[in-house]
């Protein structure tokens, strides 16, 4: 049964769009009937000031540099043409067909909050090209941010003017032989129509929202691994009676899954465990935080100019800009690098008999020499780490004036956006190793296993061979056990322990 979204401007949420964002395109988009009053207006304001002849940015002007240039009448149409036309000029690998998607459904949300003075036709059309998943190719790379995504955005909408690609099956055809095959009219614009689909920061916020939902499974994962690694190396829980209880939900998690019990027999305690409960909240704290942002900005009026219908004319801001959407990205990227070395390092307890005095064998094999167990997969994580070390460096420090310096400053957001995907990505695989490396180390344990983690060891081990006498594919396996996680497995395994 296809998932119906209905959209009203203002209520749209990260809930919503989970389908989408985990690869589920089967969606259909109704609009709430109240906003079309508001949306009628606009496009009135916007034909009066077309009347009047009165000059305003982007509507009866030149964009950019040309601002100053006042564009005649009867070129107005041609002129939202031409800057679609123009910006659609973004490079490399496309943009995967969700995220894509996403973004149309992100611009369709902001364009019938009234503010952009386009006709309802338009809303309509664009609303029946995502029911059809009529989705244009976008290629990632080529947004600093400044006016949102402009060239990206302007490739969404070539797309639906049957310029450029559309997928289709699994593939990329000509974009006119898919309008074509879906019965689509390919969009042409009017007046303010053309600045109204690429002035805004929907690539952005669509893959914040992907990172922002990933990140969620992420956090939960890791506090698992955090409790199964701990247990394994019988560390020294006495340090957390100085939380209070139910302030940290990391410390809560780790509590609920060893059961209240204290072990007697103390044997480690490595920073990387007794400071992560203060981490890895810190770390929740802030996703929560970004999710509360980038749905304040998905729901918000992502355009330029605004239209002011009280005043019949329109209205020039930064209402466009990135920053918002960029400095959330690479503080994703810091915090969830900061999630991943402590997961190494854990890693490195479990795997390393030199260190710790918890009994466990060198790399989790009973066979060492022949057979080389855990070894290897830490690591994987290790030079995951190390990536994430570049990638999280942020790229909204950065400027470079375009434009012939009318934008001396722009955002650079896309690319934090970016970068946030790969290291979320990253972060997947690397609480996947630890969850792999502590049940094996759980394997060896000599202490009885509390019930919960009898559950999570089952669990693992039903996907994940035991190595204690084998090596394994390791390849193979980190990828069924990231997938578990990043398809919400682990989480819904943690909701039944009631962990979470």
């Amino acid at each position: 049964m296809k998932k119906v979204l209905v959209l009203d401007g203002v209520n749209l949420s990260i809930n919503d769009l989970k389908d989408i964002l985990s690869g589920n395109l089967d969606v259909v988009v109704e609009i709430q009937d109240h906003v079309k009053n508001h949306i009628l207006q606009s496009r009135n304001t916007v034909d009066l000031i077309v009347q009047k002849k009165i000059p305003i940015y982007g509507i009866s002007t030149g964009f950019g540099k040309f601002k100053e240039i006042y564009i005649p009448h009867q070129e107005m149409v041609d002129l939202q043409k031409n800057l679609i036309v123009s910006h659609a000029s973004c490079v490399g690998e496309p943009l995967q067909p969700n995220i894509v998607l996403v973004m149309m459904i992100l611009r369709l949300n902001c364009l019938i909050r009234g503010f952009s003075g386009v006709r309802m036709s338009l809303i309509e059309s664009l609303q029946q090209a995502i029911n059809k998943k009529l989705i244009p190719k976008v290629p990632c790379q080529g947004s600093v941010g400044a006016s949102g995504d402009l060239a990206p955005l302007s490739h969404l909408a070539l797309g639906l003017m049957g310029i450029g690609e559309i997928w289709n099956d699994g593939q990329y055809i000509p974009a006119e032989q898919a309008l074509k095959m879906h019965n689509f009219e390919p969009l042409e614009f009017m007046e303010k129509e053309g600045l109204a689909m690429n002035n805004g920061t929907q690539m952005m916020a669509a893959i914040n929202l992907e990172t922002l939902m990933r990140s969620q499974y992420v956090m939960n994962a890791a506090d698992l691994a955090l409790g199964l690694t701990s247990y394994a190396l019988q560390t020294n829980y006495r340090f957390l009676r100085n939380y209070s209880k139910s302030d940290n939900k990391s410390k809560n998690i780790v509590f609920s899954l060893i059961g209240e019990e204290w072990a007697d027999q103390i044997k480690t305690n490595p920073k990387s465990i007794q400071t992560a409960f203060t981490t890895h909240q810190i770390i929740r704290q802030s996703i929560e935080e970004n999710l509360r942002i980038v749905e304040r900005e998905i729901n918000s009026t992502s355009d330029n100019p605004i239209i002011d219908n009280e005043r019949q004319s329109a209205r020039s801001g930064g209402n466009f800009h990135g920053e918002y959407m960029g400095m959330l990205a690479d503080n994703m990227c810091i915090a969830l690098q900061r999630l991943c070395i402590f997961s190494e390092r854990r890693q490195e307890r479990l795997v390393n008999s030199e260190i710790g005095d918890c009994g466990l064998p060198m790399f989790l094999t009973s066979k060492g020499g022949l057979l080389n167990g855990y070894m290897i997969p830490q690591y994987t994580s290790a030079a995951l780490v190390s990536e994430n070390k570049v990638l999280s460096h942020p790229s909204c420090i950065d400027t470079v004036p375009t434009s012939a310096n009318i934008e001396d400053h722009v955002s650079m957001g896309a690319y934090s956006a970016r970068k946030g995907l790969q290291i979320v990505q990253n972060a997947e695989y690397i609480i996947a190793i630890e969850l792999m490396c502590a049940a094996q180390g759980l394997e060896f344990a000599k202490i009885q296993l509390p019930p919960k983690i009898q559950s999570c060891l089952k669990f693992i081990r039903n996907i994940i061979p035991d190595v204690k006498t084998q090596d394994i594919f390791m390849n193979q396996y980190i990828e069924i056990m990231a997938k578990n996680l990043r398809d919400g497995h682990i989480n819904h395994l943690m909701e039944e322990l009631q962990l979470l």
